[in-house]
């Protein structure tokens, strides 16, 4: 994956990690590229009893984005029913993210102004993590965002290319199964590491 944006070496760079897993990926990518490299977490909030009905995704900041494929009336209808319960599970996800990143592991407005942010993660499954991003990156001035995705399903991968200036991708299987499915390496990622692979990137700039 890094070799796909070497371009974007000399240039005006940031890559901007989605979650833990994506923080690995866009390691080596701005180590390679010699550009910063932070994290925006987000977390998905399911149905009561129904993990595969995703009503949103909130990020670390608090900024709640809702599933774009659920259409407006029923959205609405599920919001008078289950308020109550996204707002506890918005104050969960943020306390449990912020075990993660700690107090200074935000993500930076400021040091992704102006720049090409590459959104680097593991893989997606449905995409949502990608609209909690670009909303995200809405609210900046960026001169390009650039989606850095190593597999995923050919329908999430075609809608998020229409939403970015740029998409890489190394592989798309015709029947997706998980993203760990496609990855040799089966341990989870130790929280405790996360900040330290951020902030040691630019001292191990390949």
């Amino acid at each position: 994956m890094a070799n796909e944006l070497l371009e974007y070496r000399w240039e005006n760079t940031a890559v901007l990690a989605l979650s833990p897993g994506g923080v690995v990926v866009g390691e080596q990518i701005a180590r390679r590229l010699h550009c910063t490299l932070s994290l925006l977490l987000t977390a998905r909030i399911s149905a009561p009893g129904d993990d595969s009905l995703v009503i949103g995704t909130i990020d670390q900041t608090g900024v709640f984005t809702y599933n774009s494929m659920i259409t407006a009336g029923e959205m609405e209808e599920y919001m008078e029913d289950l308020r109550g319960y996204v707002e506890e599970q918005k104050m969960q996800q943020m306390y449990q993210m912020a075990t993660v990143v700690g107090a200074n592991g935000l993500a930076d407005p400021a040091q992704l102004e102006g720049r090409n942010v590459i959104i680097a993660t593991d893989g997606v499954k449905n995409g949502m993590s990608y609209d909690a991003a670009l909303k995200f990156l809405d609210k900046i001035h960026i001169e390009k965002a650039i989606a850095a995705i190593p597999v995923g399903p050919p329908e999430v991968i075609e809608r998020i290319h229409g939403l970015v200036d740029e998409m890489h991708y190394l592989y798309i299987p015709e029947t997706f199964f998980s993203v760990s499915h496609y990855y040799t390496d089966e341990d989870k990622i130790d929280p405790d590491t996360v900040m330290p692979r951020i902030n040691n990137v630019v001292a191990r700039w390949a």
